[in-house]
């Protein structure tokens, strides 16, 4: 849920108003003194090769990207690491399990569904399960670098280019 979208306090119920606290627009509940802060959604995708060289995507059973195909990951759940929530969404994604090889780098993305995302990103080996979309994903396949599909998020074709080391075809997306 977006800041915006609170009308009323979720300690005491009653109702929000809009203020400027410490230099920024901010939700606040007089009765209780509480300051609600927009802060980002903490989220992972995972850059994956079989052993051809392969790039793994999941087609997204839901919106944002609904259709499109992208890298699998997700939100991190609470009390999660970000290498636990990436291994996690790799397997409730695909079937497959992995290890991290590498941090790739943290994205920002602005949503409209979500507001601001960061994205947490690893290179990913596999180290077992068999491949088979599930959770949100439609389709889970592998595809060579040459022909990949429009990709969902705009940070993704980054993160792919430095995994395989190079500048991917002008495939774009969404």
């Amino acid at each position: 849920m977006k800041q915006d979208d609170l009308k009323y306090c979720t300690k005491c119920g009653h109702l929000l108003k809009s203020l400027i606290i410490q230099g920024k627009k901010r939700i606040y509940c007089h009765n209780c003194d509480t300051i609600y802060y927009d802060n980002p959604i903490p989220s992972v995708a995972v850059v994956t090769c079989n052993e051809k060289g392969q790039l793994l995507l999941v087609k997204r059973k839901e919106e944002p990207g609904k259709g499109f195909w992208s890298l699998p990951g997700g939100f991190m759940d609470d009390g999660e690491s970000a290498i636990q929530a990436a291994l996690r969404e790799l397997q409730e994604e695909t079937g497959l399990q992995g290890i991290v090889k590498r941090f790739i780098k943290i994205f920002n993305q602005n949503s409209d569904t979500y507001g601001h995302v960061i994205i947490i990103t690893y290179e990913v080996g596999i180290i077992g399960g068999q491949l088979k979309a599930g959770d949100d994903a439609e389709n889970a396949c592998f595809f060579d670098i040459e022909d990949l599909p429009l990709l969902a998020f705009s940070f993704q074709k980054q993160a792919i280019e430095q995994v395989i080391g190079c500048s991917l075809p002008e495939a774009g997306t969404v």
